[in-house]
């Protein structure tokens, strides 16, 4: 049992669960547009796995005491795990096209500059008041579902404009959780959503957010009920997640739970419409 237990918590703390949400939401990409694209999907879960624990490691002293233990008490597996994300990122490289590494370029430099100070100014992108949450939903946006068209050269359509802008609303609102459960922690100087607008304001804002989701798919699937039907499931699902979020919730609440969302949703893709 405590093995179990020790390896769903390298598991979820390791980020590998969040690795298989970006890559899910990178498959459901690939799917809805009929592109096939493994490498660009294994790219975008060993990547993730990798920029995640490196933001972490950077910022180990002030991340939440419990994970700082388990970091530390975990380092040479840590280590392993990064060792192998890395070489997969890099071995993934090596397939991309021009363009495909020009997108990955801003991304790269996000990531950096998330911890990193910029021209001695600030000690990091994350410590700019109000722009964590809008990073991370460009970042998501930008790999999971911006790189994929761009690799298909899908970059002048109606249907794309929606959909990246569906993408972005769907992060953005699934990421608010995640805020709130941190508002006791954050420094107060962060001005995140929740710090800034209250708890309650910031769900209504991430349930705002799934409404014009599930608007955009009404324009978008139209034709298609099964896209429409599992898509409608996912935002309600979301809606009942970030109802139920708070800043007394167990980690798990947003750390498993809420990141399996895009997981689920693509295998319902795989099950009732692939």
């Amino acid at each position: 049992m405590q093995v179990l237990k020790r390896g769903f918590a390298f598991y979820v703390f390791g980020n590998i669960h969040v690795g298989l949400a970006a890559y899910s939401l990178t498959k459901i990409t690939l799917l809805l547009f009929d592109m096939n694209n493994q490498n660009l999907a294994n790219f975008v879960f060993f990547s993730t796995v990798l920029s995640y624990n490196f933001i972490r490691f950077f910022q180990i002293e002030k991340i939440n005491s419990m994970i700082a233990i388990w970091i530390r008490a975990n380092k040479k597996s840590l280590i392993v795990l990064n060792g192998i994300a890395l070489t997969g990122s890099v071995f993934c490289l090596f397939n991309f096209k021009l363009d495909e590494i020009l997108v990955l370029i801003p991304f790269l430099m996000a990531t950096l500059f998330y911890v990193f100070p910029f021209k001695n100014k600030f000690t990091g992108l994350r410590n700019i008041p109000g722009l964590k949450l809008l990073l991370i939903g460009i970042t998501w946006t930008g790999l999971t579902a911006y790189l994929p068209l761009v690799s298909a050269h899908i970059t002048d359509s109606q249907q794309m404009y929606f959909f990246v802008i569906q993408r972005f609303l769907f992060v953005l609102a699934i990421t608010i959780p995640f805020d709130i459960r941190d508002a006791q922690f954050d420094l107060p100087e962060l001005n995140t959503l929740p710090q800034v607008m209250g708890v309650n304001k910031a769900k209504i804002i991430a349930l705002v957010a799934l409404l014009l989701v599930i608007f955009s798919d009404l324009l978008m699937y139209q034709k298609d009920a099964k896209y429409f039907m599992i898509n409608l499931f996912i935002v309600i699902l979301s809606m009942i997640m970030i109802a139920f979020s708070g800043t007394k919730r167990q980690r798990y609440y947003t750390t498993f739970w809420i990141e399996a969302i895009p997981i689920l949703w693509y295998l319902l893709y795989l099950v009732f419409v692939k």
